[in-house]
């Protein structure tokens, strides 16, 4: 009976595995030179299985041919050269409108310009440009960013995250951020600048070969100039509209973003009748931030 429960466990043992089972007391243990080789053959085995170690996957700011753009913030070339910046001392040059708004911009002497939906302006040498355009209520302004460096003949351009500035003498409320191109190959550094408002919905981008002069394109941005809103403050809100962007300036970066708005918002109710009554909704748009006494 012994001889019997010990095969019956065996066989069922057998199901799992086909080593170390004895039958009856004659039957003598395997070899420990098998247990080894068992046991090289597992190493083997996991060693020819084990998954490659993978490739990272290349950015896309690998395959621009200037990686230094910035992700936005204090180091921003957007924000260090067009914030709160008027035109250098001396620069002139001769005055384009942009179609399809009030707005217009100071392009500098000896380079050329072509008008038409994009104003694109070219410097004596072709290392810097000009473009503006305008867009429409409801588009994003990025909308028109392909179709502007398109225009200055650029390619494979890639752009940094937007900040809020203060644009012209006017100080208008504008989004800005930099990027890199190309140019026949070469790489092109560029910015641009967008404001929003009543006849004020322009895109300007400017942009220069790496290592060419850039101060020409950069004043062409800083000259922007809005629309002219007759004489005087008919509507009263102008001084509204000049605290908030003054605020902007000195707010913590949590709220500049709201003022910034809330100034758009007030600005493009300057020239219209319902602009006073108005000012409730730009109020709002403070989004819990103080609100300057001009603007009660």
């Amino acid at each position: 009976m012994s001889t019997y429960r010990s095969t019956a466990v065996c066989v069922f043992a057998g199901l799992v595995t086909l080593a170390g089972c004895k039958t009856n007391d004659d039957e003598t243990e395997a070899p420990a030179t098998t247990a080894t080789a068992a046991t090289a053959t597992a190493t083997t085995t996991t060693t020819a299985v084990a998954a490659p170690t993978p490739t990272p996957t290349q950015t896309a700011a690998q395959v621009v041919p200037d990686t230094t753009t910035s992700g936005g913030g204090a180091t921003s070339l957007a924000k260090s050269e067009l914030d709160g910046r008027e035109p250098d001392a001396g620069f002139a040059g001769s005055t384009v409108s942009i179609t399809g708004s009030k707005a217009a911009f100071v392009i500098a002497s000896g380079w050329t310009t072509k008008a038409g939906e994009f104003s694109v302006s070219t410097a004596p040498d072709g290392k810097a440009g000009f473009a503006g355009t305008s867009y429409k209520d409801g588009e994003a302004a990025t909308s028109k960013l392909g179709p502007a460096t398109t225009a200055l003949g650029l390619t494979d351009c890639a752009w940094g995250t937007a900040d809020s500035i203060s644009l012209g003498k006017d100080k208008l409320p504008a989004s800005a951020a930099e990027g890199t191109c190309k140019r026949g190959g070469n790489p092109v550094k560029a910015v641009y600048a967008a404001t929003s408002g009543k006849d004020m919905n322009v895109l300007a981008v400017a942009a220069w070969d790496v290592g060419s002069d850039k101060n020409s394109a950069l004043n062409s941005v800083r000259s922007f100039k809005g629309a002219v809103v007759g004489t005087g403050d008919p509507t009263g809100i102008a001084a509204c509209c000049a605290a908030l962007r003054q605020n902007a300036n000195s707010a913590p970066i949590t709220q500049k973003g709201a003022y910034l708005a809330a100034a758009g918002a007030c600005q493009s109710l300057v020239s219209s009748p319902q602009g006073k009554a108005a000012l409730s909704g730009v109020r709002a748009l403070l989004a819990g931030a103080s609100v300057p006494s001009p603007c009660r």
